[in-house]
């Protein structure tokens, strides 16, 4: 059943219109948290949606309500917690388990699929180095579906993400695949120049001030996963765009081999994925 027709009677007519048509879910059967927006115009009602949320889905524990866009150091939302004391839950994603809680680390349950996607394209004893990577959960999937991948450092400034990459290290039993690298990105890539066969740059927002250190640690032939957003009309066009004025400045040939709308951003705006192989000519 919908939030609206579960809240008929409860929000006036007039407002029923902004009840949120859906939410997201981080957890699983033994535990879950739900995460929506609620407009300021349902003010005097928020209660009465989680309460509602919490009746549709029986494995959902707490409701936290998201309040603005990511900020800080950390790149986190800001919550409110309208119901639930207890938001660290274990989310099941393509047979990985992922402790985390939402309220400390970043999490897309929406990034499922181009998870899965991405690494479906890493090759065999691949060395990766995974900047932003919050509680890492593109390494522990790559490392799910492709285990002959040689190792993964997990690069993150958060020290709770770090925790939970160590955590989830064990959960899944990834021990020497799976490296947790409480670092700032740039000082990363300086110090470890032409080591890596993949960068991915998770950021959808701010990742394009890396790119040149991106491009700086891939090894030639290497391969970078760039995040960014981009218009509805032309999606992909600040990204390459972002891409190609980086390589030139470094004096490098980069190729575009893959494109990936991931998900919508917000309205008309979409995260996308540009894929693209760095030659330096060596």
């Amino acid at each position: 059943m919908k939030l609206k027709d579960e809240l008929k009677g409860v929000v006036p007519q007039d407002l029923l219109s902004l009840v949120p048509s859906g939410f997201d879910i981080i957890g699983s059967r033994s535990g879950a948290v739900a995460i929506v927006e609620i407009p300021s115009e349902l003010e005097d009602y928020k209660y009465e949606i989680a309460k509602a949320i919490i009746k549709s889905s029986r494995n959902v524990k707490a409701v936290l309500r998201r309040i603005g866009p990511r900020s800080g150091e950390f790149r986190l939302y800001s919550y409110e917690r309208l119901i639930g004391d207890t938001t660290e839950v274990i989310h099941i994603e393509s047979g990985v388990r992922l402790m985390l809680d939402p309220t400390k680390v970043f999490f897309s349950p929406r990034d499922q699929y181009d998870r899965i996607d991405l690494a479906s394209r890493v090759n065999d004893n691949e060395v990766i180095a995974y900047l932003f990577a919050g509680i890492a959960p593109y390494a522990f999937i790559i490392l799910k579906h492709k285990p002959t991948v040689r190792l993964i450092y997990a690069v993150e400034i958060n020290p709770e993400a770090i925790k939970y990459i160590e955590v989830n290290v064990r959960l899944n039993k990834a021990r020497g695949k799976v490296v947790p690298i409480e670092y700032d990105a740039s000082a990363f890539c300086r110090k470890m120049r032409d080591r890596f066969h993949r960068v991915i740059m998770t950021l959808p927002l701010g990742a394009h001030q890396y790119l040149r250190d991106a491009i700086g640690c891939v090894t030639n032939g290497g391969t970078v996963n760039f995040y960014h957003t981009g218009p509805e009309e032309d999606p992909f066009k600040d990204a390459e765009e972002a891409i190609m004025r980086h390589c030139a400045n470094v004096n490098v040939e980069c190729r575009i081999i893959n494109r990936r709308i991931v998900r919508e951003y917000a309205p008309r705006v979409y995260k996308v994925r540009v894929d693209f192989e760095v030659n330096k000519g060596k």
